[in-house]
C-alpha cells in the first residue's frame, strides 16, 4: 500500500450486484440455517429496533465462526455493506484466501504490523464508515482462551468516538469456540450462544477509553446476565 489520504482509491465502496445476492444467499439461508438448525446456536436479539444505517459492531472472540455468526444478525439490505475485520497477515496469506475473505466473507483485511509502508487501519475503517459501510470489530485483537474475555484495544474508542452520530452494538458469543476449536478445521453441533446488545451512541467528546471500557463492561455485564439465569456455563471468571 502507498501512502495518501485514505479515500476510494484505498477502499472501493462499490459492491457488485452479483455479490450483493451471493452475499444474501450465503448468510440469510445457507449460514443462518446452519447456526440456527445444525449448531443450534441460539439467538437471543435486541428489544430495540436494529439502526438503518452504519452501524460499528463490536463482540468478544474465540472461533473463527465468530464473523459469520454475526453477519447473519446484521438486516439483509446490510449484509453487502457490513465487513469484519480480519487480520491480513493470517487471512491474507495466500491469494485462495484473500478472495474467499473478499468475495464469501466481505472481510476488510488489516496489517497488524507497524510498517512503513502500510495504511493505518483506524483511518481506513473510518473511511469505510464515512462512506455507509458497517464495521464487525473483535477488540480483543485475536482468538484468546476460550471462555475468557480479554481486555479490548483501543481501536473500537478511536473509531466510535469520530463516528457520534453511528451506534455502537455490543455482542455477546459463548460456545462457538466448542464447535470449531482453535487449531481445528472440523465443525461440530454443539450448540451456542448469541446475545445482540441494545445500540449504544456515545456522545461526541467522549473519550478513547471511556468507549472501549463502556463497549467491554456492556458485554460482560451481557455474559454475567445469561450466567445469572444459568444459560451459560461458568468458565472460572
Amino acid at each position: 500500500m502507498t501512502h495518501g489520504p485514505i479515500d476510494s482509491e484505498l477502499f472501493d465502496a462499490h459492491v457488485p450486484k452479483g455479490r450483493q445476492w451471493l452475499l444474501w444467499v450465503l448468510y440469510k439461508l445457507m449460514w443462518r440455517t446452519f447456526f440456527g438448525v445444525i449448531i443450534g446456536l441460539r439467538y437471543h436479539w435486541s428489544k430495540t429496533p436494529h439502526p438503518l444505517g452504519p452501524v460499528i459492531y463490536v463482540a468478544n472472540h474465540n472461533s473463527h465462526l465468530d464473523g459469520m455468526s454475526l453477519m447473519t444478525i446484521v438486516p439483509s439490505h446490510r449484509i453487502h455493506l457490513t465487513h469484519s475485520v480480519a487480520a491480513q497477515d493470517f487471512f491474507g496469506n495466500s491469494g485462495f484466501r484473500r478472495w474467499s475473505m473478499k468475495n464469501l466473507v466481505n472481510a476488510v483485511l488489516i496489517s497488524r504490523s507497524k510498517r512503513e509502508a502500510d495504511v493505518d487501519p483506524v483511518q481506513l475503517l473510518d473511511a469505510m464508515i464515512r462512506q455507509g459501510h458497517s464495521l464487525i470489530l473483535f477488540p480483543e485483537g485475536t482468538r484468546g482462551v476460550p471462555g475468557v474475555m480479554a481486555d479490548f484495544k483501543r481501536g473500537v474508542g478511536h473509531l466510535a468516538s469520530r463516528h457520534p452520530d453511528v451506534p455502537v452494538i455490543p455482542v455477546y458469543l459463548d460456545g462457538l469456540y466448542r464447535n470449531l476449536p482453535k487449531g481445528r478445521s472440523i465443525i461440530v453441533p454443539l450448540g451456542g450462544t448469541l446475545v445482540m446488545g441494545d445500540p449504544v451512541y456515545f456522545p461526541e467528546g467522549t473519550s478513547v477509553d471511556d468507549i472501549t471500557e463502556q463497549t467491554q463492561a456492556a458485554i460482560h455485564n451481557m455474559a454475567e446476565e445469561l450466567r445469572q439465569q444459568n444459560q451459560v456455563p461458568d468458565h472460572g471468571r
